[in-house]
């Protein structure tokens, strides 16, 4: 029977990595991460003392007093870190630490630090934290924020944070919020926050998406929510778009949802489009049709792009249909252009985009 994952057996290993001459630290591979300055107590994540009445036995604040017991051994994790192919070592420390409590997943989290830098010890860490998020989000975000601020590097808190989230996807994003990262930082770890909670559950991440938009962004969180929802069920997430107000990031939304669709289903996204009443939202697919389908076959794009009633609109979706075919040949594109239905203004608006510095999306 394997000895589980605690005390005994783990300090077992601790002197083995001490006497090999690794250093305590958290590091990765591409870009040294070494972890807080902090006593044994605060380097293992337990308490100091626990086994002489003398000492102190206060916990740091990144510690929780939830304990859970389940059975994990060693040698299941030092095995699944030395995995060599890294989605299948990610998948192997996923399966053992899921049997992990809390106390076990810190005496991990220990024996991570001593390994010496690199993937693995870059793997097992992620996997810790993330684990350690799904039973403690306050404990080891708190953890993962020490090491950011130390460090500059937010991968830890990254990783607790959607550990976190896996099972309280709204408590993440909250305390998130109260960190005070950069806006750029907060921004980029709560669009994957609203990306994973699309995928546990679309309707309580669209609700949240749709009350926290920012209509006067390409990337804002409906266009997340719209990208992973229609990996699952394209038709809801485009529905869903097409209902919201207008706004930029409306069109961003529709864009992705319709993309994913047309990618997995082309027939079935074409069908859906075609019998969506005029207006904004089926220009906006239309538009992101002619760029697909053109793509492999500007003709058929153009065709889309055709369907297309704002000229705006029109333009983008004729320059999307074609800027592939125009750039490896410009006279074919422009034959196959000057032969199409597109009006010869929205025609000579696409060519300028097309030809002009700067994307022709703009």
């Amino acid at each position: 029977m394997k000895a589980p994952l605690v005390g005994g057996l783990w300090s077992g290993v601790l002197p083995v990595a001490a006497a090999s001459g690794i250093a305590l630290v958290a590091g990765f591979g591409l870009g040294r991460m070494t972890a807080p300055p902090a006593g044994p107590a605060e380097a293992t994540g337990v308490v100091a003392g626990a086994g002489n009445p003398g000492e102190s036995a206060a916990e740091p604040a990144w510690q929780s007093t939830e304990t859970e017991t389940k059975s994990a051994s060693a040698t299941d994790v030092t095995r699944a870190a030395a995995v060599p192919n890294p989605r299948d070592r990610d998948r192997a420390l996923e399966d053992v630490l899921a049997k992990a409590g809390l106390d076990e997943v810190k005496k991990a989290l220990a024996w991570a630090e001593s390994l010496p830098d690199g993937p693995v010890k870059k793997a097992a860490l992620e996997k810790i934290l993330e684990r350690w998020g799904e039973l403690d989000g306050r404990g080891a975000s708190a953890y993962g924020m020490q090491v950011y601020e130390q460090t500059g590097n937010p991968g830890l808190l990254r990783d607790a944070l959607e550990g976190w989230a896996r099972k309280d996807p709204q408590g993440a994003i909250n305390q998130l919020a109260s960190l005070g990262l950069n806006e750029r930082l907060q921004g980029d770890i709560r669009r994957d926050l609203v990306g994973q909670w699309t995928d546990q559950n679309p309707a309580a991440a669209s609700a949240y998406a749709t009350a926290n938009r920012n209509t006067n962004s390409w990337g804002g969180l409906v266009s997340v929510v719209a990208d992973e929802w229609s990996k699952r069920d394209p038709k809801a997430a485009a529905i869903w778009a097409a209902e919201l107000p207008s706004g930029m990031d409306k069109r961003s939304a529709i864009f992705q949802a319709i993309r994913g669709w047309a990618e997995a289903d082309l027939e079935g996204a074409a069908a859906f489009i075609s019998a969506q009443p005029a207006g904004e939202s089926r220009d906006t697919m239309a538009g992101t049709m002619a760029r697909q389908v053109g793509q492999d076959d500007p003709a058929a794009g153009l065709k889309w792009a055709a369907m297309v009633a704002d000229p705006g609109t029109q333009e983008r979706a004729v320059a999307g249909a074609i800027v592939d075919l125009y750039r490896k040949d410009t006279n074919q594109a422009m034959l196959l252009l000057q032969s199409s239905s597109i009006s010869a203004q929205v025609q000579q608006a696409a060519l300028a985009r097309m030809t002009n510095r700067g994307p022709w999306w703009r």
